[in-house]
């Protein structure tokens, strides 16, 4: 049990790492293009890559988290994992591929509902990355359940810089927008052929599993459940560009570049902390409680160092013509810390094997999108966007900790109140900031107000400080632990 526990945490810790220095390098390339493209260039890409999200959310059935789930609990040098994984990983490859020629089909209407002729030029690209990013992310989700961590870190980290070196040198010799797509297709052939090489044996091919209806049926409501998250998520950025256009989606994606990094570290231990649930389902209450304090402290005190700094880091890495975005980045931080604490709701959920469950809590919260952007977009343009997701995940919150709780109505009630202890200072702190433009050091001094209340009301606690030196420490001092690879 220890063992396995510290190959999960240490896998926390190394995803983590090696996600930061990866979102460096891609921080950097959208800093260089932002410089050297035009608002309406940046914007096209971004919408681009909008439809490579949802073509690769189409060819993965669910399947990703399916595999971590099912993979977590099989020994790696078993037959029964090499079937798995060579199955899950045929079928992935095969949706994306038949998902890629459905794009094609909806090509026409794609352009006549956004007609930019940038979008409209390198559209084209959308099928080729959105089949290696399926690819990819099997990949990653085979590694993860053969506790292949270090290989995973070192993977991500590649496939970042390699893309960010392509991406910036291109860019210089004056390629265009065309620059970034290549840059992230060839880094991400070069990643999965460099997996290929050190583990050939994950890449055999097979159509049979004698638990291909249990895969569908668990994979299946979470491919339900991720289709309605990036709905969620991508009705904004949708409803940005079809009323203001690509240039309006440059500054609001540039704006989500710093929130997303949230997202980022936590979407790099995902895998890690999901297997970790799936092995160890049976936590106790307290101990589920405990970690989404911990979490919901952590993502607060993140949040109000990106509002203290949003103004200056607009125009350091975008430059002045991106400072309209500032009100919008101080917004999808808040956004981004209770979007996260949901997200972690679904991963506590999808351990226990509740995908049913976890599919249900995002169903009303894309009604709540859908509403909430069609009366604020039009009103208050990319920040009502953004304060539609606020205010979905917001409420998204409540519904999840009533699902993860049950019947048990104190736990809810812990959950519940972990959770406005911390958005409520949140929420009063975005307010004051976007609406009285307070200069830097008046939002400093606010800030440091706001993390003092957090504390007073023990959302922070001196305890927190420890118990996480503590962890790492113990990390450290575990003796190195044998990678294991597919015989």
């Amino acid at each position: 049990m220890e063992q396995s526990k510290a190959h999960y945490l240490s896998g926390v810790v190394l995803s983590a790492g090696a996600n930061l220095a990866g979102m460096a390098a891609s921080l950097a390339t959208i800093m260089v293009a932002a410089r050297l493209l035009s608002k309406d260039e940046l914007g096209a890409f971004f919408l681009v890559m909008v439809v490579v999200q949802f073509v690769a959310l189409f060819s993965d059935l669910g399947l990703k988290n399916t595999a971590i789930r099912a993979l977590s609990s099989l020994p790696p040098q078993s037959l029964e994992f090499a079937q798995t994984a060579h199955y899950l990983l045929t079928i992935t490859l095969t949706t994306s591929v038949v998902a890629c020629l459905a794009l094609w089909s909806v090509m026409p209407f794609l352009k006549s509902l956004w007609s930019y002729e940038s979008f409209e030029h390198h559209l084209i690209f959308a099928a080729p990355i959105a089949v290696l990013t399926a690819v990819l992310q099997i990949v990653t989700s085979l590694l993860v359940g053969g506790k292949e961590f270090k290989k995973l870190s070192t993977l991500n980290i590649g496939i970042e810089i390699l893309r960010a070196t392509l991406s910036t040198g291109t860019l210089i010799l004056g390629w265009g927008v065309n620059s970034l797509f290549w840059g992230m297709i060839v880094s991400r052939m070069v990643g999965i052929g460099a997996i290929w090489v050190v583990m050939p044996a994950l890449f055999s091919f097979s159509f049979r599993h004698p638990r291909k209806a249990e895969f569908f049926k668990f994979g299946g409501w979470l491919y339900g459940g991720s289709l309605l998250s990036a709905g969620m998520v991508r009705c904004a950025d949708a409803m940005v560009t079809t009323y203001m256009g690509t240039a309006a989606l440059a500054v609001y994606s540039a704006a989500m570049q710093i929130p997303t990094v949230l997202q980022r570290v936590f979407e790099s231990t995902r895998p890690a902390l999901l297997g970790y649930i799936a092995a160890h389902h049976d936590s106790s209450d307290r101990q589920q409680a405990e970690a989404m304090r911990i979490l919901t402290a952590g993502l607060s005190m993140a949040t109000i160092v990106i509002i203290v700094f949003s103004g200056p880091l607009m125009t350091m890495l975008y430059s002045e013509q991106y400072t309209s975005g500032t009100c919008i980045m101080q917004t999808l931080s808040v956004w981004m810390a209770f979007s996260l604490v949901n997200y972690f709701y679904s991963i506590i959920l999808v351990g226990r094997g509740q995908s049913r469950e976890a599919f249900i809590q995002a169903v009303p919260q894309l009604l709540i999108m859908l509403v909430t952007t069609s009366l604020l977009v039009p009103l208050y343009e990319a920040v009502g966007a953004a304060s539609a997701l606020v205010i979905t995940a917001f409420l998204g919150n409540l519904i999840a900790a009533k699902i993860v709780a049950g019947d048990d109505r104190d736990a809810w009630r812990v959950l519940t109140m972990n959770f406005i202890r911390a958005a409520v200072p949140l929420l009063l702190f975005l307010i004051i900031a976007s609406q009285m433009k307070l200069d830097f050091f008046s939002l400093m001094i606010l800030g440091g107000a706001m993390l003092a209340a957090l504390i007073a009301l023990k959302v922070i606690k001196t305890s927190d400080i420890v118990a996480v030196r503590i962890m790492l420490s113990g990390i450290i001092r575990q003796a190195p632990i044998r990678s294991t690879t597919i015989a």
